[in-house]
């Protein structure tokens, strides 16, 4: 799994966030779903996956008073982090260990958004990110009704989103898709003494650098709160 820090330091994935995900208007309907009814000044918040730190402009941009922190395997987009975020905290991190620099903190509002569905040790990740949940977790999973898709060989992401060369090509990611069911069942599990769960999605064609059986997934948004 080491690959995949690589894969997400590649120069057109860099680029790409220097613009992507960074607004209001840039995240998905099934996340603002969830998302803008938890805003509120004084908010704590972990970002899982943060990229460059896009969520703290999209926060930024309703909130004068809250707290930020992104984590990201790959430590040359925490550096872009730091640089456009100085007020922020970043923490770069190995993915398939556990987020010791996180110490026992608590976080009113976890985020863990377009990144599951792209790494093997998802369901660790995801219980690790309900440990450090005070309030409410929002992530986001690939589903449908046939069986889990979790075989890289048959199910795979290139990671030529933002252009690139043939190396951004040849890189490849998992994409995993759940069965619904399924889905249910391991956040039930991972997510011990939630309170309430919710998810909302839509039917939508599978990326087009996703390499897949699967012509479209039910893009799913989950709300587990304590």
């Amino acid at each position: 799994m080491s690959d995949n820090a690589t894969a997400w330091g590649l120069p057109g994935v860099l680029d790409f966030f220097d613009t992507a995900r960074a607004s209001t208007g840039q995240v998905y309907a099934s996340e603002w779903f969830f998302l803008k009814d938890r805003l509120h000044e004084g908010l704590s918040v972990l970002d899982v996956g943060c990229a460059q730190g896009g969520f703290a402009t999209v926060l930024g941009e309703h909130l004068r008073d809250f707290r930020y922190t992104g984590l990201d395997i790959n430590p040359d987009m925490i550096d872009r982090a730091r640089k456009r975020h100085p007020a922020h905290t970043f923490h770069a991190i190995a993915e398939g260990r556990p987020w010791t620099v996180l110490q026992d903190r608590h976080f009113d509002l976890v985020l863990v958004l377009g990144i599951l569905h792209l790494h093997e040790g998802w369901r660790d990740t995801l219980a690790q990110a309900w440990k450090h949940t005070a309030g409410t977790l929002i992530f986001d999973l690939r589903e449908h009704g046939d069986a889990t898709i979790e075989d890289k060989a048959r199910s795979s992401f290139r990671m030529d989103f933002g252009g690139g060369d043939d190396r951004h090509c040849e890189t490849r990611l998992p994409y995993i898709i759940v069965n619904s069911a399924e889905a249910l069942t391991t956040v039930r599990r991972l997510s011990p003494g939630c309170r309430k769960l919710s998810h909302f999605g839509y039917l939508h064609p599978v990326s087009e650098s996703a390499s897949t059986p699967v012509p479209e997934v039910m893009a799913n948004v989950w709300c587990a709160e304590r």
